[in-house]
């Protein structure tokens, strides 16, 4: 099947009116009906300023954070816009994949 993989990337740190900001990209989510998600806790990563997010060894509120869905495209325009509409700090990327879901639901 063809569709795309949504992908929204922050620090663990960074919020949106005092919650986490990729929570409330999920809250989005789930609002417009979309169920399967996968969120991932990443090593390390650089932001557009040039300064480095990484999980310490005593600190984990820098760990940058990936949260992705596989979606059509009309989904992934709605999400895109409601993200929008709620001015979140967040980056995101959007990239066209084919993609199959083997053996049972």
């Amino acid at each position: 099947m063809k569709g795309f993989e949504l992908i929204f990337i922050a620090s663990r740190s960074r919020r949106h009116d005092g919650k986490p900001v990729l929570d409330t990209v999920a809250k989005l989510a789930k609002a417009q009906g979309i169920t399967r998600m996968t969120r991932r806790d990443d090593i390390e990563g650089i932001g557009a300023n040039g300064h480095t997010h990484s999980a310490h060894f005593f600190e984990a509120t820098d760990e940058p954070q990936e949260l992705m869905f596989v979606l059509d495209g009309g989904e992934c325009d709605k999400l895109i816009r409601a993200v929008e509409e709620a001015e979140l700090p967040v980056f995101c990327l959007r990239r066209q994949i084919d993609y199959w879901q083997f053996g049972a639901n």
